[in-house]
């Protein structure tokens, strides 16, 4: 219900022995035994009695009834001093932190203690405690990180989305049983919104050393979006800060004898920046709306969710002159949150220190930290040996995309581990959304046209020197494997439509206020996305094939995924418009399967997402020109189209090169080569023609395909040598297109889409010429390359007829009185507006001569009034 409280009273006390007014005397405990001041009596090695003035814990520390003390006052004597101790996002790494964590709660407490005029410490945590595990915990449903927890007297937890993992039922049922501390959910209500869910609490009271402390917990309102719907079914997550203030008034209206010394809240929300309070507030509505409206009687603001470890003072709303420590103890045990308060004796807390202490390395020797050990021991033990088997191969480390500083190198926590970035794509992601789709074969399904999954479902990397227990470097064993998708989601198909399909990749950009603006999705390797991170909502998806086909938005598409995706987790909706099949196995069996039977498995480095926003042509540092032959081309003979570039900086290559002719006409590209080759000479005339450009580097291989190397910085001509047919007339379009080639493109592809440019030349007949039958012999003179000899007022055939019969009519080209024509830079492969009338993506796709490779896959953007040229391709 609503006012659901408990209140958590300590056995043990401080080492020594103070007596400060108003706080009933404590009683001195062994250093390590039972965490000391704080243990509740299961694990205490010393219990206090009635006589000695402190009131019994009830066992296990379970819900007691509030403590009737006639020696405290409502507050706190002038003097008292608090130790709190927090963390968040743990995740079960029992394994990698639980000793280290262990060490420094431990030291700090005999630290505190030792001072000799504190009251005593409390541990405390801002949820997913469990949930996303390493495999020692999760292959025992998290139950060894409860004994860790239990044996580090934890006094309460808010709960976070991943308590929710395997659904309300399991939190307020197993879990709960199992925890000697209670979960708090202020916010979690039954459905109407308007009483805490059965199993939660709103608020607890725990007794420090004789001070008494109210905790209120809350977790973030994208937890509906976070977990499956299913396991959440009937409940509401009200407004966290709503919550904590309706709470706070109802501490405040406790009898006064009843009142507690201080409040803090549990948080699991939190800051997406940390480089200042405001810039951490401004990251994130949720974050920014407890910490200024959060209720002045709230002393501490501990916050979690995001995994970044940040400590702030923020003001107090209403009292400017008063602040708040407001902190985040990053996540996996890597840190520990401190803050020290000092009571005024007039109800206000001061910060004596705060800060976020470091668990590396660390060590303590201590009964506690021994039992922890000891718990650890036996977890692993027990995991070892299904964990063990060695599954596959991988070639080298296949990761998660990872946070990047100013200089792009990959930023870490405290403890020296890399911070992943759920927004950026990664080797590791599309990897799991290859394994999704190839698992729907050998099941009772249908195959999938692709796969695609969530980033925040990869949970830690594949690293060639990560050993779990005897297997070699590099080999990969179902304990690994487990950590990387810990959550056992059902795997199956969601039928849907290309429309929503479209609408899916458009939902990465989440809605405003979500804890993560951006979430990329993993894609399989049948698909290719290019967005506009840029563009108006609704309108950055530019392009989509799949198979190198464009997707079309009124086919349907079988799209393998998870259960929680299927039912519209991390605020992809889309999914939910579709029909999900079940195939009968989880996640983690289609990717053991998969790395059986792909062994060795290596990351595949080509981007499948790529951003409009670094395309060169598209942004303007490459401009680029296209002129057709100053006189023109006779039948039977050649002339050179010249492709000129202007460069703000070096283009990074490959880039290949695509040419659309009219039927007959054949081209072939100048390859560099030394001084006096004929490639080199044709090279060097269209250098020539534009006076100071130089030709870029080009290759031709053995299948007549053509790749620039490179775009030099500046400006740079490149011929195209195109010849017509014996009975060519008219005119003659060249259309030329320009895309990044295969590489191992990665958030950098220049050219992430082909850019169309044309540019026409008319067919000179010489012997008609020479008669002057119609009168202008210099009708063939161009001026579309910037000459002036085509000044002639021509008219008759000479303008260019289409009446040969040679389609040389060429699509949307504007031929000048002299019958050429050149085509500037108008990127119609890239409309920088999209399709904005909602109708079809840009075409992705163009018949053309392919000069690159003939695997190249190509994709054109392009207006939606873009007709494309449609004729039989030239040959080399």
């Amino acid at each position: 219900m609503s006012k659901r409280v408990t209140t958590m009273l300590a056995a043990g006390a401080a080492v020594s022995m103070l007596t400060l007014p108003g706080i009933a005397p404590a009683v001195a405990a062994p250093l390590g035994g039972g965490s000391q001041e704080e243990a509740a009596s299961e694990t205490s090695t010393a219990e206090a009695s009635p006589a000695e003035g402190s009131a019994p814990s009830p066992a296990n520390g379970s819900a007691a009834s509030p403590a009737k003390d006639s020696a405290r006052s409502p507050q706190a004597a002038a003097g008292t001093k608090v130790q709190l101790l927090n963390i968040t996002d743990f995740h079960g790494r029992i394994s990698e932190a639980g000793t280290q964590v262990a060490s420094v709660v431990e030291k700090q407490r005999a630290d505190y203690a030792a001072q000799g005029d504190t009251a005593g410490t409390g541990l405390l945590s801002a949820g997913d405690n469990i949930g996303a595990s390493t495999y020692a915990s999760s292959s025992q449903d998290d139950t060894p990180t409860l004994d860790v927890l239990n044996a580090l007297s934890l006094r309460t937890s808010a709960v976070g989305n991943h308590e929710f993992d395997k659904g309300t039922d399991d939190l307020t049922g197993r879990v709960s049983s199992e925890a000697d501390f209670p979960y708090l959910g202020a916010n979690v209500y039954d459905a109407g919104g308007t009483d805490v869910v059965d199993g939660l609490d709103e608020y607890t009271l725990i007794d420090v050393g004789g001070v008494s402390v109210a905790v209120i917990g809350v977790v973030t309102k994208d937890t509906t979006s976070l977990v499956s719907p299913d396991g959440i079914a009937g409940l509401e997550i009200g407004d966290p800060t709503e919550a904590v203030n309706r709470v706070a008034e109802e501490i405040e209206d406790l009898p006064a004898g009843e009142q507690p010394d201080m409040t803090v809240v549990e948080a699991h929300l939190g800051a997406n920046s940390t480089d200042s309070l405001g810039e951490a507030e401004d990251s994130n509505a949720e974050f920014k709306k407890l910490v200024t409206e959060a209720d002045a009687s709230i002393d501490v603001l501990f916050t979690g969710h995001t995994h970044l470890p940040y400590s702030f003072d923020a003001p107090v709303p209403g009292e400017p002159d008063r602040t708040r420590p407001v902190l985040e103890a990053g996540s996996y045990g890597s840190v520990v949150g401190q803050v020290q308060l000092e009571a005024d004796g007039e109800g206000n807390w001061t910060t004596e220190d705060q800060a976020l202490l470091s668990t590396k390395d660390k060590s303590f020797d201590s009964p506690v930290v021994d039992e922890v050990a000891a718990i650890i021991d036996d977890a692993e033990e027990a995991a070892k040996g299904p964990g063990s088997v060695v599954t596959g191969e991988i070639t080298e480390d296949i990761t998660r995309a990872f946070v990047l500083d100013e200089n792009g190198e990959p930023t870490t926590d405290p403890n020296g581990d890399l911070i992943d970035d759920r927004g950026a794509e990664s080797t590791l992601g599309n990897l799991v959304a290859d394994a999704l789709k190839d698992g729907v074969e050998g099941t009772q399904l249908e195959s999938a046209d692709f796969g695609i999954t969530n980033p925040g479902g990869v949970r830690t990397d594949l690293d060639c020197d990560h050993i779990y227990n005897t297997e070699e470097e590099c080999e990969v064993t179902a304990a690994e494997l487990s950590g990387v998708l810990p959550f056992a989601n059902d795997h199956g198909v969601v039928t849907m439509q290309g429309s929503d399909v479209i609408d899916l990749f458009e939902e990465q950009w989440q809605p405003d206020g979500a804890s993560r603006p951006f979430l990329h999705l993993g894609i399989s390797d049948e698909l290719e996305v290019v967005y506009d991170s840029d563009g108006e909502a609704g309108q950055r998806v530019r392009s989509i094939e799949v198979d190198g086909e464009k997707l079309d938005p009124d086919r349907e598409y079988r799209v393998a995924t998870l259960s929680f995706l299927a039912a519209g987790g991390d605020n992809f909706s889309s999914f939910t418009k579709g029909e999900f099949e079940l195939s009968g196995v989880t996640d983690f069996e289609t990717w053991v399967d998969y790395f059986e039977e792909n062994t060795p498995v290596a990351p595949d480095k080509d981007e499948r997402q790529a951003d409009m926003r670094e395309d060169v042509i598209d942004n303007g540092d490459l401009t680029v020109d296209l002129s057709a032959p100053t006189d023109g081309i006779e039948p039977g003979e050649s002339g050179d189209f010249v492709l000129s570039t202007s460069a703000e900086a070096e283009v990074a290559g490959p880039v290949g090169v695509t040419v659309d002719l009219p039927e007959g006409y054949t081209a072939t590209a100048a390859e560099a080569a030394s001084t006096g080759t004929e490639a080199a000479s044709t090279g060097a005339e269209a250098a020539k023609r534009s006076g100071t450009a130089k030709a870029p580097e080009v290759t031709v291989d053995a299948a007549e395909t053509v790749t620039l190397e490179s775009i030099p910085a500046g400006e740079s001509d490149m011929a195209i040598t195109v010849t017509a047919p014996e009975d060519a007339a008219g005119d003659v379009t060249a259309e030329v297109g320009l895309m990044a080639g295969d590489a191992d493109w990665w958030d950098d592809n220049p050219l992430p889409v082909s850019h169309v440019f044309d540019a026409t030349a008319q067919v000179i007949d010489e012997a008609n010429a020479s008669t002057g039958d119609d009168g202008s012999a210099e009708a063939a003179g161009s001026d579309a390359a910037g000459s002036d000899a085509a000044d002639s007022d021509a008219s008759g055939d000479a303008s260019g007829s289409d009446s040969s019969g040679a389609d040389a009519n060429a699509d949307g080209a504007d031929t000048d009185a002299s019958g050429t024509a050149s085509a500037n830079a108008d990127s119609r492969g890239a409309d920088a507006e999209g399709a904005k009338d909602g109708a079809d993506l840009p075409r992705t796709g163009f018949e053309a001569l392919n000069l690159v490779a003939a695997a190249l896959a190509l994709i054109v953007a392009g207006s939606m009034g873009v007709t494309m040229v449609r004729r039989r391709r030239a040959t080399v």
